[in-house]
């Protein structure tokens, strides 16, 4: 009876695929579009490239840099740009500074390849993907040879200014706290705009974020009469370092700690969303991450933490670390670890696999290596 019900159910699951198959292809084939010009639509965001290439086109960013797309190099301003074009160039620059680009191949079967080693860590050859990988639409770098993630590219509307001070939220603070010295209550940062509890007597207060060259937000928090505070990621929360102010200091240049304030260290004891893998840093199990955001989401004791960061992911598997070793001991003293695998590489999502592959790219390299060259 069981062989008959297996027999007469192969034929349908064939139909049904079939059926999937022929509607997905049929609507390709309605759209009209050619690989490339898919791709092509992924990256600028429209089929129309005659036009000016300045205008409603995507741009992306790896956390500190904006992209724009062009089919002409934006070096050369007279050409015009070609909707069939060969080479997709990615320009921009930080809040502050251009200059910053690179150039990717478009072949006619719509696959992406970086064209030269103008833009470090990337590689003449290495190939490029659009990807959607949860709420996020990605430019993925890979090696050619390991096909390993290099570098990402993150699609974004709005402006720069506002991914930077989205990754301060979102990586530096986001949570509820504790002070280290057992002193006050709870500390709670806003995940979503610049509101503070429980960090001064006052109760719920805002605050801005200083900035350098007047356009670029720094992690230096502006507390009104309360004063300024540079906020650096350590290994277990936050530390809040009270600066020097007065009208002959100028706090973009001139971060000079105050001695006459105590600084506020801060131990994290809880997230600032639900739903989150268990850890230090469950944010690398949760989304795909640029190098600037895992370099602000490790602080300022990267390298230590960028480890704990990368076998953390391996330890939420239940990965058994080597007896007597410096993760073996870190992890057996967190309530959430459940030693029980040798290898746990089948069990890592393609977020963890992509971010373990940029976070030992950092663990590697300081960070004067992730610039033009």
């Amino acid at each position: 009876m069981k062989t008959n019900i297996h027999i007469n159910r192969l034929p349908r699951l064939c139909v049904l695929a079939m059926t999937l198959f022929l509607t997905f292809s049929a609507s390709a084939w309605a759209q009209g579009r050619t690989a490339k010009e898919q791709t092509l639509l992924n990256v600028f965001g429209r089929l129309n490239l005659n036009v000016d290439p300045h205008d409603k086109l995507y741009s992306w960013t790896d956390g500190m840099c904006f992209f724009r797309p062009f089919l002409t190099n934006p070096n050369d301003w007279e050409a015009p740009p070609r909707a069939n074009g060969d080479t997709i160039y990615l320009y921009g620059g930080t809040l502050h500074e251009g200059g910053w680009g690179m150039h990717i191949l478009l072949a006619k079967d719509g696959k992406m390849t970086v064209a030269d080693d103008m833009y470090s860590p990337l590689k003449k050859g290495d190939r490029v993907e659009c990807r959607v990988i949860g709420n996020e639409t990605l430019l993925i770098f890979s090696d050619s040879r390991t096909g390993a993630a290099k570098y990402v590219l993150k699609k974004f509307d709005g402006y720069l200014h506002e991914r930077y001070i989205d990754n301060f939220y979102k990586y530096i603070f986001a949570g509820k706290f504790k002070r280290k010295d057992g002193s006050g209550g709870t500390v709670e940062f806003n995940r979503a705009k610049s509101l503070v509890s429980g960090l001064m007597p006052k109760g719920d207060m805002s605050y801005t974020f200083v900035k350098l060259f007047g356009d670029t937000p720094m992690s230096v928090l502006h507390l009104g009469q309360n004063g300024v505070y540079m906020a650096t990621g350590t290994i277990d929360g936050v530390e809040l370092t009270p600066l020097r102010t007065g009208p002959d200091i100028d706090l973009e240049w001139e971060q000079t700690e105050d001695n006459s304030k105590p600084r506020i260290m801060l131990k994290k004891t809880a997230e600032g969303e639900q739903d989150l893998p268990s850890g230090r840093f469950p944010l690398a199990s949760k989304q795909v991450m640029t190098l600037t955001e895992l370099e602000i989401y490790a602080g300022e004791f990267r390298v230590p933490n960028l480890q704990v960061m990368r076998n953390e992911i391996f330890a939420r598997h239940g990965f058994k670390f080597k007896t007597g070793g410096d993760m073996a001991n870190y992890f057996g003293k967190q309530n959430w670890y459940r030693p029980q695998y040798d290898d746990v590489t089948s069990k890592l999502t393609e977020i963890e696999r992509i971010n373990i592959a940029l976070i030992q790219l950092l663990e590697k390299n300081e960070r004067s290596e992730w610039q033009i060259k």
